[in-house]
């Protein structure tokens, strides 16, 4: 019983609670008993306030004995991000020198999921600095992937992942600049969501003293399943407070519910970079059930893209969004390394992120203007396909690798190595132009989850939510993961 009611979905949690058959209280023991379980070996949840969420638990219980509900999660315990902003625990992005950061209010999305009731028990792992597709730090240790402890629940919003994975916590908040949330969901076998840029607020989960957005990035829910990922995007989506008196987030509705309603593109891999010949198996093997479904699918179509150009742009525009975090001399150095003792595949790789890290203004401009060209692209490609799917990334998890840096790692992919972040190609093939992407489940590649990438048009956000509830109800959705047992 506990065990189903710990997997099942956040809707399903908080209808129990409306009609009295558990209580926020013991909802939350449940939950509070499965960290205890689970936590120790995956190591996801690396700061828990119990004592608070007790106390609103209660007072939840007394609220709901009335008849009187918060909103939509009122008594669902959840868990964020590290790099979220929460009052009483520090905000470090698993970084030493910012242990004592402790932010005087909560971050934006931690405001709604409270407003909506929610009991936010904890925050989960992330690499230092959220750079890495692992999630691991000098300050909380290494976090591991529930499907083989001996690899990576990706990042940088792994412990966001695994914690969903292992029935730790009904709903998350994560971040994505270079697939931080569509990765670990891809690898542990859950649902994460990469809205349009700029409709759920960055604020909360900046550096201390970064107010304004950061080009590219962004936050969104992550869930176990596609309809808590819908329910948790309606509670964050909104212009943030500084806005929110000029203007407000309206992404059309979607009521689609079949597979069969959608027009359905399928890109199964690009030659700049190469992914696993068993992985895009499987997502091929996906779209034959999205055509046996009654779906209009294509196997050949896609935008009009000049792929290197396109990777290239993401590159210089991704090094230019995160210049800000970096002093001159601290862009030098880097260079230096990667130029003198770097991989020379990786530099060749890297060479276009560094170099924007010190576009002038006007070449900056010039870029932008770029990816405009290219947006106009997606638009017409959108104005004919509802759905785009692309794989997340090169392959399934791969094992624990934290020696060095990470742009010397490397994969073995269909027999040939090549460098770790040339998978970074499908996290910018949206993302570089705004576009909302759902990462959800689409099958196993040696007993390891695979996810789907699903792409829509800019503000078309539920149009991909819909997407993965109709697959979710038709086709594939979340398994418990081996550790849960």
């Amino acid at each position: 019983m506990s065990d189903d009611i710990l997997f099942g979905t956040a809707s399903e949690m908080a209808a129990m609670i409306r009609i009295g058959a558990i209580r926020p209280s013991e909802l939350l023991e449940l939950h509070l008993g499965q960290i205890d379980r689970i936590n120790p070996t995956i190591n996801a949840i690396i700061w828990q306030d119990r004592e608070n969420a007790r106390k609103l638990a209660v007072q939840l219980d007394k609220e709901a004995a009335r008849g009187e509900f918060r909103g939509p999660l009122h008594g669902v315990p959840v868990t964020v991000k590290e790099a979220f902003d929460l009052v009483g625990s520090p905000s470090t992005w698993g970084n030493p020198d910012l242990k004592n950061n402790y932010p005087a209010r909560d971050a934006e999305v931690v405001e709604r999921y409270r407003k909506a009731g929610a009991i936010i028990l904890g925050k989960t792992n992330v690499p230092l600095n959220l750079y890495e597709w692992q999630s691991f730090n000098e300050l909380y240790g290494s976090t591991n992937n529930p499907w083989d402890l001996t690899r990576t629940p990706g990042g940088s919003s792994g412990g966001s992942a695994a914690a969903l994975a292992c029935g730790m916590s009904a709903l998350e908040a994560g971040s994505d600049i270079g697939s931080s949330a569509r990765n670990p969901a891809h690898y542990c076998g859950v649902f994460g969501l990469k809205p349009s840029w700029g409709v759920v607020p960055m604020q909360g989960h900046l550096p201390p003293g970064w107010y304004g957005d950061i080009d590219i990035a962004v936050t969104g829910p992550m869930a176990r399943h596609a309809r808590d990922l819908d329910l948790a995007f309606d509670i964050l989506a909104g212009a943030d407070r500084f806005m929110h008196p000029a203007w407000r987030v309206d992404c059309p509705a979607d009521a689609r519910t079949r597979v069969r309603e959608f027009k359905i593109a399928i890109k199964l891999g690009d030659e700049v970079s190469p992914v696993d010949d068993a992985y895009l198996g499987q997502l091929e093997k996906f779209g034959r059930k999205l055509e046996a479904a009654g779906a209009k699918v294509s196997f050949t179509t896609a935008p009009e893209i000049d792929s290197k150009a396109h990777f290239e742009l993401y590159l210089t525009l991704l090094g230019a969004a995160m210049a800000g975090f970096y002093t001159d001399e601290e862009i030098a150095r880097d260079r230096e390394r990667l130029e003198t003792t770097g991989n020379l595949q990786s530099w060749r790789l890297l060479k276009p992120r560094q170099d924007g890290k010190s576009l002038r203004r006007a070449q900056w401009m010039v870029k932008d203007n770029e990816r405009l060209v290219a947006r106009r692209k997606f638009e017409a490609f959108f104005s004919d396909w509802d759905i785009l799917i692309v794989p997340i990334c090169a392959s399934a998890a791969f094992p624990h690798d934290q020696a060095g840096y990470r742009d010397q790692r490397m994969l073995t992919i269909n027999g040939r190595e090549q460098p770790e972040m040339l998978q970074i190609f499908w996290s910018g093939y949206c993302g570089v132009v705004g576009l909302p992407a759902v990462a959800g489940p689409a099958g196993f590649v040696n007993g390891l989850p695979v996810g789907y990438q699903a792409i829509s048009g800019f503000g078309r956000d539920r149009t991909a939510l819909a997407f993965a509830c109709a697959v979710e109800r038709e086709i594939a959705g979340f398994v418990r993961p081996p550790i849960h047992v």
